[in-house]
């Protein structure tokens, strides 16, 4: 893992670690490749999917409903499709393929078990932070117990998309901290990154 000595050091002074899921608590490189070779028909939506969540980026509306109708809104006119459409694609289609090919490839890394062992012998308080919904399944999928954490939560749930530092606001308050208490790691410096820095807290990029 990069940055591990940087990491072991910041830990000393963090009362709270957010980590993020996709592309942190596992290698994601190859994930959409083998979503695709699994739903070759599915690439169009797939793209879609990605340009809609890109265009969103550190978007914040408040509210899980909100946000939600929002996004389906913008991902059904990629799609040349009715809202109602593009969510049950992403629903029944997309968001159960994105689970089922984590749990048959993808692995936690090799950092992750002996970090979160050392922040428990620690009493330092862990949160899952992820950008995509289904962290609850996708942890369970990688063999991950979510009862190893304080939280696990998505961002969509709470009204955004990182890096909307409402985010950081939200989970300080909810786990009795302040964010200057609080270390971040994340795969993006544009999302996780810029999250943390916004709201004063310590970001580690793995």
């Amino acid at each position: 893992m990069k940055n591990m000595m940087n990491l072991a050091l910041k830990i000393s002074n963090a009362k709270l670690v957010i980590f993020d899921l996709d592309g942190t608590l596992y290698d994601k490189r190859h994930l959409s490749f083998r979503m695709v070779c699994h739903a070759l028909g599915d690439i169009r939506k797939m793209q879609a999917e990605r340009k809609t969540r890109a265009g969103m980026k550190g978007m914040w509306l408040e509210d899980e409903q909100t946000f939600y109708h929002t996004y389906f809104q913008q991902l059904a006119k990629q799609l040349h499709s009715a809202p109602d459409m593009a969510k049950q694609w992403y629903e029944k289609r997309y968001m159960p393929l994105m689970v089922k090919t984590i749990g048959k490839y993808q692995h936690v890394s090799k950092w992750v078990l002996p970090f979160i062992h050392d922040c428990q012998q620690k009493g330092i308080k862990m949160v899952v932070l992820s950008d995509y919904g289904h962290a609850t399944e996708k942890l369970e999928a990688l063999g991950l117990s979510p009862t190893l954490f304080d939280w696990v939560v998505s961002a969509p749930e709470l009204g955004g998309l990182k890096p909307a530092p409402q985010l950081m606001q939200i989970v300080t308050k909810q786990m009795g901290v302040t964010a200057e208490e609080c270390l971040v790691i994340g795969d993006r410096e544009d999302t996780d990154g810029e999250m943390a820095r916004k709201a004063g807290a310590e970001f580690v990029q793995v």
